[in-house]
């Protein structure tokens, strides 16, 4: 009995994931969960207070998965810069947008309860750039005039700017472009590039 209760609630916040990642909060209907979860007419409003509260348990969910892939690129066994190439780098399914930041446009975003997981992801990979930058310029690699957390708020810009580019063009080279130019920029900070 317990086992089916689980199983119904993991299947209607995988269904509000993946509904969230293809539309959005806005167009993500109860009916369309329970489509895509195969649940009851009930099961929705048994485990959850409506579609506000299955919704922020998908973006806790999304939030952790996501940190924690990033979280394996920036403990790589690297130089710093080389982590942030390679977070720049990696690979990324342009056209759909970023899992969180493409909810950014909806009118939920409103809600602080909503901003919360999408702020955390944002911030957590600001702090892992910030930190990588830190290192770099403690290795002499970066000029200590460089201020970290703003270059690390540009890269993190240039990476959700350039989901925004492509899906406006629709035309995935246009965030490839876009992450080539913050490598760019990068590697113009660096001590290295500039001798």
């Amino acid at each position: 009995m317990m086992e089916k209760a689980v199983s119904k609630r993991t299947a209607l916040v995988q269904a509000a994931k993946a509904l969230l990642w293809e539309g959005g909060y806005e167009a993500m209907s109860p009916r369309d969960v329970l489509q895509r979860s195969g649940a009851g007419q009930g099961s929705l409003y048994h485990h959850f207070s409506g579609k506000q509260a299955l919704a922020l348990e998908a973006l806790d969910e999304i939030a952790a998965e996501e940190m924690a892939a990033i979280d394996v690129v920036f403990q790589r066994n690297a130089p710093p810069l080389a982590r942030i190439r390679a977070y720049l780098q990696r690979e990324r399914e342009a056209l759909r947008g970023c899992r969180l930041a493409r909810l950014a446009n909806e009118s939920a975003i409103e809600s602080a309860e909503f901003r919360r997981p999408i702020g955390v992801f944002l911030e957590h990979i600001a702090r892992q750039l910030q930190t990588c930058l830190e290192q770099a310029q403690a290795a002499g690699e970066l000029p200590a005039t460089v201020g970290t957390a703003e270059v690390a708020a540009a890269l993190l810009a240039i990476v959700e700017g350039g989901f925004v580019l492509a899906r406006v063009h629709w035309d995935a080279q246009r965030m490839q472009h876009a992450l080539n130019g913050g490598i760019q920029l990068l590697d113009a900070l660096t001590l290295r590039g500039a001798a």
